[in-house]
């Protein structure tokens, strides 16, 4: 089953969701900078995920890691 890295750091999780939740954990300018290259918002991001019911932030965090996320064995 393949696994994912982020694309900002060596971190590698068993999915896309997994890798979002440590994205969101992250409060550095490289994983802040790469998501505003993506067109998404650490801050709205975390707004969906604190006042929306459900994974809303992470879910559209692992949608855009899903196409750029590299996958590994």
């Amino acid at each position: 089953m393949a696994k994912y890295r982020c694309p900002c750091c060596r971190k590698i999780s068993p999915n896309t969701l997994d890798l979002a939740r440590h994205f969101i954990g992250q409060t550095n300018s490289v994983h802040k900078n790469w998501l505003k290259a993506k067109g998404l918002s650490y801050a709205q991001l975390i707004r969906w995920q604190v006042t929306e019911f459900g994974n809303k932030g992470y879910d559209a965090l692992a949608e855009a890691l899903d196409k750029e996320a590299a996958k590994v064995e």
